[in-house]
């Protein structure tokens, strides 16, 4: 696993490329074959989007390759702050958000995705060499609510690799006394519709549930249910050949129940990131009966959290109609109804579907940053989707066929399957309520903190940036030792010093020193200019994140054309060269004789490295003392995950 985690993130030089120049998003998403195991398996056909924070702004979209290099994914577009977004709403991954995903022009970004499932035992290598009428599954939860199960049997029980198959139910119990078959079913049974496996037919099926229809609590113990739907058939499924830490199988056969130190292939998706998804694809089965052609289609459903994070909707568009790649929608999010005001920001969701030359069907989606679009759980809203097509984007497209666009604007969304209803609302056709729902899938973030493209995560990176270590100057002679941190002098007067603040004595800084009385050489020879400070080089970063410097500046001068205070960082990590070109540097403060707080944009290191400058400069040797302060500095990473309750 851990070759395919450091998969590597290239960055091309922006000065080489023409302003404006597009970034690129690439990924390779897996999950572990086993809980704890270094051996993964793609996980192919999931769509993945990407949109930029802020209305007026079109998703990418994508869809992680069946054939080699299996599990990858392709994105370009204009550079920015992103939300990615990779779900497929008839598979029962766990949805993957990546949120401050922040881009410079030319960056060639190549993402580990790692799939995360409360239970996923994903062994194909053995099987159960007898027919069973049902397993059960065992597994502890991690989360409040499952949300799906994804499950692969070995033969379907009816005619294996034949035409047929057999409707299979799949339930969550919980723990009780006595076996498996005793426990008491926790929320609505789910069915996985035409389950038809047995030799080259090595298909996976999977099933959901809309969050909080199957509630769990964190540490208890659970089982998947799985058995046909016809009572009295039997199936096969895959089973592990070694157990598998913290489950364990109870099969029903007709010769008697009985307990197995396996695991069945099977996975499952809990509520337990900060995600929720109060309107989710029920019944697994894709492309269904369409709605019907028109230029605009809305769903309303009940909020459960607190800001939108994404949308995927099932569509096609007409034969003469560009491919779906081609065409966007714009979503609204309305309160209420179809005729509610606007909520958040405006999105273009782009088309990412399946084209055969006259005919394309597949999804729209996009994504989210967290307060981009505020709900109010348990409150009705409306999500609205409308073509953005007109006659002069339509015209010009030919099919293969050669027969020419009929420019008409407007695309056909699918219904949900016939089992899978949405209770708490309806879909509208123009506005018009419709005895049907639409098969989408809604995610919700649990909370959304203001100003989360600011938030970093865990400890500071930096060492000794408190500046509280070190051996402390004794005098204008000596100019003390920090921790961590390496003098720098681009002009050889430059002096650097590590001294107890004299306004806060029991406090440490680091400050450097120019101009007037306290800047004379030990010779007494006289004022100094000064241009210089400290360096320091933090190693193994994550090419894959981006980090914020964070600190603070004090200036006993105003910044001018003789005088300035600079923090400066150097994505190559190189600390050899004060001038070289690739060191950025910010000026500052506005405000003298006073702390400033100060925290850096986000920083992509090119390799595993940054190096951080604290640098005072001045060509007045002859006047009032000039001195630069810096304190309390990290380097922390950006938080790319979803927000926590807290």
């Amino acid at each position: 696993m851990r070759t395919v985690i450091s998969l590597l993130v290239c960055l091309c030089l922006t000065a080489a490329l023409p302003a404006g120049a597009q970034v690129e998003l690439k990924g390779r998403l897996w999950a572990p074959r086993l809980p704890g195991s270094e051996s993964l398996i793609p996980q192919t056909a999931i769509r993945g989007f990407a949109a930029l924070d802020g209305p007026q702004n079109q998703s990418m979209g994508t869809r992680t390759w069946e054939m080699e290099p299996a599990g990858w994914s392709y994105m370009s577009g204009p550079a920015g702050r992103y939300t990615m977004l990779y779900s497929t709403p008839a598979i029962a991954m766990r949805p993957i958000l990546l949120t401050n995903v922040y881009t410079s022009p030319g960056e060639i970004l190549d993402f580990p995705l790692i799939a995360r499932y409360t239970l996923g035992a994903f062994d194909d290598s053995s099987w159960d060499p007898k027919r069973a009428a049902g397993y059960f599954q065992t597994f502890v939860a991690d989360g409040t609510s499952v949300t799906g199960v994804w499950f692969k049997p070995v033969h379907d029980g009816v005619d294996g690799e034949g035409p047929a198959g057999q409707d299979m139910l799949v339930s969550i119990h919980r723990r009780g006394p006595g076996t498996p078959d005793t426990w008491l079913r926790v929320g609505p049974v789910a069915v996985a519709l035409n389950v038809d496996c047995g030799g080259p037919k090595n298909y996976s099926y999977s099933v959901g549930w809309d969050s909080g229809e199957v509630p769990t609590k964190p540490g208890e113990t659970y089982a998947v249910y799985i058995r046909p739907r016809t009572r009295g058939n039997t199936f096969q499924m895959y089973l592990s050949k070694e157990p598998v830490a913290g489950t364990r199988l109870y099969r029903i056969a007709p010769e008697g129940n009985s307990w197995r130190d396996a695991a069945m292939w099977v996975g499952v998706s809990s509520d337990s990131d900060g995600l929720v998804i109060p309107y989710n694809k029920r019944v697994h089965k894709e492309y269904n009966e369409m709605a019907g052609f028109s230029r605009k289609w809305s769903q309303s459903y009940v909020a459960q959290g607190r800001s939108l994070a994404g949308v995927i909707l099932y569509a096609a568009a007409s034969g003469v109609q560009p491919t779906m790649n081609r065409q966007r929608v714009l979503v609204r999010v309305r309160e209420g109804g179809p005729a509610g005001p606007v909520v958040g920001v405006v999105k273009a969701a782009t088309g990412n579907a399946t084209y055969t030359g006259d005919a394309s069907w597949g999804t729209f989606g996009t994504a989210y940053s967290p307060g981009e679009v505020p709900l109010i759980p348990g409150k009705r809203y409306s999500i609205e989707f409308e073509t953005m097509e007109n006659v002069e984007s339509l015209r010009g497209w030919l099919n293969f066929k050669l027969q020419p666009n009929d420019e008409r604007p407007g695309f056909n969304p699918y219904k949900k399957a016939p089992e899978d209803d949405y209770p708490k609302g309806t879909a509208y056709k123009e506005g018009r309520p419709v005895d049907f729902d639409l098969d989408l899938q809604v995610l919700e973030y649990l909370a959304a903190p203001a100003g989360w493209d600011k938030v970093v995560e865990g400890p500071s990176l930096l060492r000794n940036g408190t500046m509280s270590v070190g051996t402390v100057s004794s005098g204008p002679e000596d100019t003390g030792s920090p921790a961590g941190w390496t003098p720098f002098s681009i002009d050889p007067q430059t002096r650097q010093y590590y001294l107890a603040d004299p306004n806060e004595p029991r406090n440490r800084i680091l400050r450097v020193l120019g101009g007037g009385p306290y800047g004379k050489n030990p010779d007494g020879g006289g004022n100094r200019t000064a241009d210089g400070g400290f360096v320091q080089r933090v190693e193994g970063l994550d090419r894959s994140h981006t980090y914020r410097i964070s600190g603070k500046v004090r200036c006993s001068w105003p910044v001018d054309m003789k005088h300035q205070q600079y923090v400066g960082w150097d994505p190559t990590g190189q600390t050899d060269d004060p001038q070289a070109p690739t060191i950025v540097w910010e000026c500052m403060p506005s405000l003298t004789g006073v702390w400033n707080s100060w925290v850096s944009p986000p920083i992509r290191p090119q390799a595993d490295s940054i190096s951080i400058w604290l640098r005072g400069c001045t060509t007045l040797p002859d006047d009032y003392p000039f001195k630069a302060d810096f304190d309390d500095f990290t380097l922390r990473r950006v938080a790319r995950g979803i927000p926590q309750n807290r």
